[in-house]
């Protein structure tokens, strides 16, 4: 430390350092310093090949925390942290440096903009891409016919709340030497974890129900060390990296997560039973409801609940009524997001599914009349006659 008296010389290093303290912080700082120093050459050298902290995109002590606290909810050796959700899933898919001629299968049923993602990825690598539905009981057999190098899974399918078996999609995918990826974000590691039902890599936009307050983005893969190696060097290289006070935040969502999710997914219970005597819907979509068409598996393949997500179709409606339901909710915001305390909601067609083609749409099923709901925190029958109301209010004629 300078001993200078020099104002511009003790602008730059006068409280630096704490001196005297042996506190412990119940809650670990923000680290925001991008680089550090060490007295010592040979510790500088040696935190240069990561085995401390010297420089963000190295490694980083608020993300080293957050990815050790999601590997052990994951159930998983390890976990690299990302920018955002899409971040982690492009890692995924540059580490399996697909040829001209490989197959690439995602579910034709998820998440809009994941697929316009691997699209073009794939389109690049001069790959193949084969959309199915997952959920469906052939898809196994689908796999092993098709061969691929990768395939892409969705715990719960975004928008629609399909469940696929993980189980049989693994044993298909080891059979055929594919690897398997799948995004778990609806269910979130408390609802399940999918390296334990046989996946390679388990993906998370922490965005949603781990940071559970929309106020920071990011996303986590999680899985073996071996099969995080060439996740984490090229992070390293391009740089993709999650800033401090996103992990903080993340982490200070993660602390809560299984207090949240039981309620999430006991108020979302609640919800779907009550949207299913609204004679103005046409069809509620909901895992634990009973003549959901994966209720079986999804009792198998999920713990924890059946999540905090709904979807519903309004009877006869089409997107001029969905807007309007979108308006009328006065305790509901609607946004296109997930995961946060409050209730939210979202027309599919023009938000999840925006980037998919309207025929892409039709395939999957995915109607104008399709509401997703992000069930919150509030009081279930609060958010219940939130939501009839509003359906109430679109369909007036």
């Amino acid at each position: 430390m300078s001993t200078s008296t020099k104002p511009q010389t003790v602008a730059v290093h006068a409280g630096s350092r704490l001196t005297g303290s042996k506190s412990q912080p119940v809650v670990p700082h923000i680290q925001m310093s991008a680089v550090s120093f060490f007295e010592n050459s040979d510790e500088l050298d040696e935190a240069l090949d990561g085995k401390d902290y010297v420089y963000s995109r190295i490694a980083a002590p608020n993300a080293a925390l957050l990815e050790e606290a999601v590997a052990a909810l994951e159930g998983t050796e390890a976990c690299v942290a990302y920018s955002s959700g899409m971040a982690a899933l492009r890692a995924v898919f540059d580490a399996q440096r697909l040829r001209p001629g490989d197959t690439l299968v995602m579910p034709a049923d998820g998440y809009g903009v994941t697929r316009l993602l691997f699209k073009n990825l794939a389109e690049r690598a001069g790959a193949r891409i084969e959309a199915l539905v997952l959920s469906e009981p052939s898809a196994p057999e689908r796999l092993r016919a098709l061969r691929p190098r990768l395939v892409l899974a969705e715990s719960i399918t975004n928008p629609l709340l399909r469940v696929p078996d993980l189980e049989a999609l693994s044993r298909a995918c080891r059979e055929v030497g594919a690897l398997l990826a799948v995004d778990a974000t609806f269910p979130s590691p408390h609802g399940q974890r999918p390296c334990a039902l046989g996946a390679d890599y388990s993906i998370q936009s922490t965005t949603k129900w781990l940071n559970g307050h929309s106020d920071a983005l990011g996303g986590t893969v999680s899985g073996s060390r071996e099969k995080l190696a060439p996740l984490r060097s090229a992070r390293l290289l391009n740089g993709d990296v999650l800033g401090p006070f996103e992990a903080w935040l993340t982490l200070r969502g993660v602390r809560t997560l299984p207090v949240r999710m039981k309620v999430h997914a006991e108020n979302a219970a609640h919800v779907a039973r009550r949207l299913s005597d609204c004679k103005l819907l046409s069809r509620v979509h909901y895992p634990g409801l009973p003549d959901h068409p994966d209720h079986a598996v999804a009792r198998r393949v999920l713990h924890g609940g059946f999540g905090g997500m709904v979807a519903f179709d309004i009877q006869g409606a089409g997107r001029p009524e969905c807007f309007r339901f979108l308006e009328a909710v006065k305790l509901a915001r609607a946004a296109p997001s997930l995961g946060d305390v409050g209730t939210l909601v979202m027309h599919a067609a023009s938000a999840s599914a925006r980037r998919m083609t309207p025929e892409e749409r039709q395939a999957a099923g995915i109607g104008e009349s399709l509401i997703r709901v992000s069930v919150g925190l509030e009081d279930p029958d609060d958010i219940a006659d939130d939501l009839i109301a509003a359906v109430s209010e679109a369909v007036k004629r």
